[in-house]
């Protein structure tokens, strides 16, 4: 008996180049009998999340076709079933910087990416819990930077790409300002002031700030937390800009880093976050969680690391 997939297709996802190629990975994925594929074209924001929740338990796969927007949409809907009711995930990355397709390999060729939810290997993968009811499948960050990945236009992101973020991050740099917060990481406790901060579990946020591959393990159970302290002078901001350039995240005196299992945040202002590349709204204290292994993902056999 064949297997069932559906397809979660945003259309306002990436390039117009992106897009147009759809046809060719559809043509790719409904030439295989052994699955019977089903495609449904989101209207609207959150789309994604219900139809993932609604179909899931009837189908073996579900495809997010779009950017890491759309495939978070597709996991917060898979991540409110029960465990033996969640499908097996696949990802063709059509968006504009595709961080999460970057940290587990997957071809940024839509037509191989295409293959791959046929052929590839599921591979566990931790989700991150924001708050009570939200999930994220790579990063919720907040300060200075990370209120681009959701300010620029989608024709802007569309017609101009990663240009699009990096002219919406340079507008960000007049707006910078130092946040006290008070940290728990894992039972540790952190009180200082920051400009930016990422709970991640991805290999690089916003194409900006990368890890080396020895750093990150996307199926241990653990988040990468990284705090960038507020610099106090230049002399600070060229050391600091330094130490992210190399990857001295452990050492950097303006940076503090852990790994945690779960972590609470505490502001006395409302703190705006930004939760895989969308808005995750305004709060003064929220918790994010480590669901370990949570969900598969279909990977290619020979990745292809960005």
């Amino acid at each position: 008996m064949a297997k069932r997939m559906l397809v979660v297709r945003n259309p306002k996802a990436g390039s117009f180049l992106s897009q147009n190629t759809f046809l060719e990975a559809a043509g790719v994925i409904f030439k295989d009998e052994s699955f019977n594929v089903y495609v449904y074209t989101t209207t609207g924001r959150g789309d994604a999340t219900r139809i993932a929740r609604e179909e899931g338990p009837g189908v073996d796969r579900i495809v997010a076709f779009g950017g890491d927007g759309t495939l978070s949409e597709v996991i917060n809907g898979v991540m409110h079933l029960p465990a033996k009711d969640r499908p097996e995930l696949g990802y063709i990355p059509a968006g504009t910087t595709n961080d999460f397709a970057s940290g587990v390999g997957l071809s940024r060729n839509i037509v191989k990416a295409a293959q791959t939810v046929l052929t590839g290997i599921p591979e566990p993968l931790d989700v991150g819990r924001f708050g009570e009811e939200r999930y994220f499948s790579y990063v919720a960050s907040f300060g200075t930077f990370t209120k681009a990945s959701y300010s620029a236009s989608q024709d802007l992101k569309n017609a101009l790409g990663y240009a699009a973020y990096l002219l919406e991050g340079l507008r960000c740099l007049i707006d910078i300002r130092s946040i006290p917060l008070v940290v728990t990481a894992d039972g540790t406790i952190y009180e200082d002031e920051f400009i930016f901060g990422a709970v991640s579990n991805a290999m690089s946020v916003g194409g900006m700030l990368k890890y080396g591959y020895e750093q990150v393990n996307l199926s241990d159970g653990l988040f990468e937390v990284l705090m960038i302290r507020t610099p106090k002078n230049l002399s600070e901001i060229q050391t600091l800009l330094t130490d992210v350039a190399n990857r001295n995240f452990v050492e950097s005196p303006h940076i503090l880093y852990q790994k945690a299992r779960k972590v609470s945040i505490r502001s006395e202002q409302p703190l705006a976050w930004t939760v895989d590349g969308e808005s995750g709204g305004e709060t003064t204290d929220v918790t994010l969680v480590n669901h370990k292994r949570a969900i598969n993902i279909l990977t290619p056999k020979e990745k292809e690391y960005a």
